[in-house]
């Protein structure tokens, strides 16, 4: 393993999104990544940077194909990301690390995934959830940990909430504002939800969500009894299932589009 700490070295690096949650993917199999809050927030940045809303490592891992590191566009670390371990495993996939099936560690523990190549550049991929509690207390507004945390708000029309303004107000609340949290819209018609997602880390609206569409099938799961969603999201359509429990929600997977929009170099240390 090497340093990727050689003044004037320069490092492939990968754009992928996934229904339209765009990420800078960075191959750790055979390079030990360290990067900085500061350097991953300069990549990340949509005007002086590549551009995106968070960047994944993914990095050897005993007993898995490969673990995925993820930060947030602001450099903070995050357990888990839907759309990010799904790019991920088509990433590792289209490397020749993995197969069509993939196992891989995230902070939120063990996944497993199944990727199908549709096009040169596009896959198919579903991943596993981890399992999820089912929480306290449900209604219009509910909070769910997914892998990361998030609030829920059933909406008649997500089209007519100001996601940046009620985002930031609740995601800066005092019950919020040390850790942070996640908010997501959500309107639930007979077999589609509608999904818009303000992200932590990130400060903004993203295109999709994949633990936010997570958080909103299970909430709507939950007033309807329905356990499998296509989703609805500014960046296209996503599918979410699971078992219902008493307790918990199971067998959790959430499948999407990932497509790779570019390969580049870049010098790490110069960000």
């Amino acid at each position: 393993m090497t340093k990727c700490q050689s003044l004037g070295m320069m490092t492939d690096f990968y754009k992928f999104h996934g229904a339209g949650n765009d990420f800078i993917m960075l191959d750790g199999m055979k390079l030990n990544i360290e990067l900085t809050k500061k350097a991953i927030a300069g990549m990340c940045h949509r005007h002086l940077g590549i551009g995106a809303d968070g960047l994944i490592i993914i990095a050897r891992k005993e007993g898995f194909d490969f673990e995925m590191i993820y930060f947030n566009a602001d450099g903070s670390p995050a357990d888990m990301c839907g759309n990010g371990a799904r790019c991920a495993s088509a990433f590792a996939s289209m490397l020749g690390i993995t197969g069509d099936n993939v196992t891989f560690l995230a902070g939120d523990g063990p996944h497993q995934g199944s990727v199908k190549r549709v096009a040169d550049t596009g896959w198919l991929v579903e991943i596993s959830m981890r399992d999820v509690a089912r929480p306290e207390k449900s209604g219009k507004q509910t909070e769910i940990n997914t892998g990361t945390p998030h609030y829920v708000v059933i909406v008649p029309d997500v089209a007519t909430i100001d996601t940046l303004s009620q985002g930031r107000s609740i995601r800066y609340s005092p019950e919020y504002s040390e850790k942070g949290i996640n908010v997501d819209w959500v309107s639930i018609h007979e077999n589609l939800l509608h999904v818009r997602t303000y992200e932590r880390g990130v400060e903004d609206e993203t295109l999709s969500c994949g633990t936010g569409v997570t958080a909103c099938a299970m909430i709507a799961g939950l007033s309807t009894g329905k356990t499998a969603w296509e989703i609805d999201t500014p960046g296209g359509r996503l599918a979410v299932s699971y078992q219902l429990q008493a307790d918990r929600f199971t067998d959790v997977k959430l499948q999407g589009p990932v497509k790779m929009v570019f390969k580049g170099e870049t010098e790490l240390t110069a960000w």
